[in-house]
């Protein structure tokens, strides 16, 4: 089943808990910044049992293999499974004009990553250059089909088999992009 949402929850009339009565996931953009822990925390409590969040991010990424870059996915990952067993999936868009040498020696230091942190299901929005090394590495791809699941991101068509999420973008009633940080849009409820 694919489960569709939209990228942000912000600006939903009746906020956050209206939205997951209606959508069974969402995106949450973790571009500039990681959520922090009281709100995942407080999301998760609010989001019935099969919802599920899924991150896009993080610009902090360099793709340049090195300590700083290692704890930069560390905590972006560790972060993400505060979800739980609500946790979606995370799409990571990767910059244009990377080399797949270059993306390669990345993949096997996110690999190292996953072995402290634990699985996450991750989809790559990427040049085209990059999709064989990405589907050789079993990951999903943006908008492609092929991979260990679907990640749709404003599709011109739905698939109507296949495992995976759809995310819409914002109606103009939600101008504002999702951003799960200490100011937030939750209710106290």
């Amino acid at each position: 089943m694919i489960l569709e949402g939209l990228k942000g929850y912000r600006g939903y009339p009746g906020g956050f808990r209206a939205y997951a009565q209606a959508f069974p996931t969402v995106e949450l953009s973790w571009w500039h910044r990681v959520g922090d822990r009281r709100t995942i925390s407080r999301l998760r409590s609010l989001a019935p049992a099969g919802f599920r969040f899924s991150v896009f991010g993080h610009k902090h990424l360099s793709f340049q293999p090195s300590g700083e870059e290692r704890r930069t996915l560390r905590r972006f990952l560790r972060r993400f499974g505060l979800f739980g067993e609500k946790r979606g999936a995370v799409r990571i868009a990767v910059p244009q004009g990377l080399e797949p040498t270059q993306m390669a020696r990345w993949l096997d230091l996110l690999e190292e990553v996953l072995k402290e942190v634990g699985p996450v299901s991750l989809a790559f929005q990427a040049e085209e250059a990059l999709h064989p090394l990405l589907r050789e590495r079993g990951y999903a791809l943006v908008n492609q089909r092929g991979g260990p699941f679907l990640y749709l991101v404003d599709p011109e068509e739905v698939p109507r088999e296949g495992e995976g999420y759809l995310y819409r973008g914002p109606a103009a009633s939600q101008a504002a992009p999702s951003g799960l940080d200490s100011k937030a849009e939750v209710e106290r409820n």
